[in-house]
């Protein structure tokens, strides 16, 4: 959901520049844009939250709905509020059709509705061919096995040669079809693009997927230096390449990490059934 915020930049600029704010709220407003800009995602968030539930009457300004539905699947992974938003957004009307459908589209990715995803992508693309509405195009069509993921990938990359995630998708599609030497060199060539944690999990998932698993984990670690969240996943995903490559001690106290960090989550429940059945075995 990253590329979320890099999508919402010009239109919360569009829609913040029309939130008539006192000067205490200025202020906050100038607080938010210093955590955005550099990734503080969660904390800018929760600054602009605070501006906005004190102005109970932003919620009947559709375009601000779908703004804050956006942030709360980036800093909140919170799907059910995003959809309460975007239908609010539908309720009092907006003019943001092209960031709705870009939204929506996200919601339905996170719930696993990818076709009902496709179709909402292919239109903010109809409306905007940009770099972000076309990634997740590519992202939704990639997820329900559409071939289509490969073309889309190549449009991002002729619009942005240096895009790690353009790299990275079209390393997963040539993984699908087999040709793991294709699929290792679009996962180096993104290694030497990522500028972000979350960049460097989506080249562990694609070393995990091509069972290039030790490399997998040197960037998962790199990840957690960065500030990776949530920590659980990650956790979980180093523990199952050490489980690939027989490290069941290190594995084993990676799957812990991860129950401790985010026991809820299913992949984690995944990894630590897994360890079980290990530690189990081996008495």
């Amino acid at each position: 959901m990253e590329r979320l915020f890099r999508m919402a930049k010009l239109f919360l600029r569009r829609i913040l520049s029309k939130f008539s704010a006192k000067p205490a709220q200025t202020h906050d407003l100038g607080d938010f844009w210093a955590l955005y800009n550099k990734g503080a995602y969660k904390e800018a968030y929760a600054v602009l939250h605070d501006a906005i539930i004190e102005r109970p009457q932003s919620l009947n300004n559709g375009n601000l709905c779908i703004l804050l539905a956006g942030l709360e699947l980036q800093a909140n992974d919170d799907v059910r509020k995003a959809q309460e938003l975007l239908d609010r957004a539908h309720e009092v009307g907006y003019t943001g059709t092209g960031y709705y459908y870009h939204v929506h589209g996200g919601v339905m990715l996170e719930t696993g509705n990818y076709q009902e995803a496709v179709h909402d992508l292919e239109r903010s693309v109809a409306i905007e061919q940009s770099v972000d509405n076309l990634s997740m195009l590519a992202q939704a069509l990639s997820m329900s096995g559409d071939k289509r993921a490969m073309t889309v990938w190549k449009q991002v990359l002729e619009k942005d040669p240096n895009n790690c995630l353009a790299h990275i998708g079209i390393g997963f599609e040539d993984a699908k079809t087999g040709d793991r030497g294709k699929a290792l060199l679009m996962a180096k060539r993104a290694e030497n693009l990522a500028c972000s944690a979350h960049d460097l999990s989506e080249i562990g998932r694609l070393y995990y997927e091509v069972d290039e698993f030790q490399s997998a984990i040197n960037v998962y670690l790199d990840a957690e230096r960065r500030g990776y969240e949530p920590k659980g996943r990650l956790y979980a995903a180093i523990a199952a390449c050490c489980f690939a490559l027989g490290d069941n001690k290190t594995g084993q106290k990676y799957a812990e990490r991860a129950v401790r960090s985010n026991p809820e989550d299913n992949w984690v429940k995944e990894v630590w059934q897994m360890s079980e059945e290990l530690r189990r075995e081996k008495q």
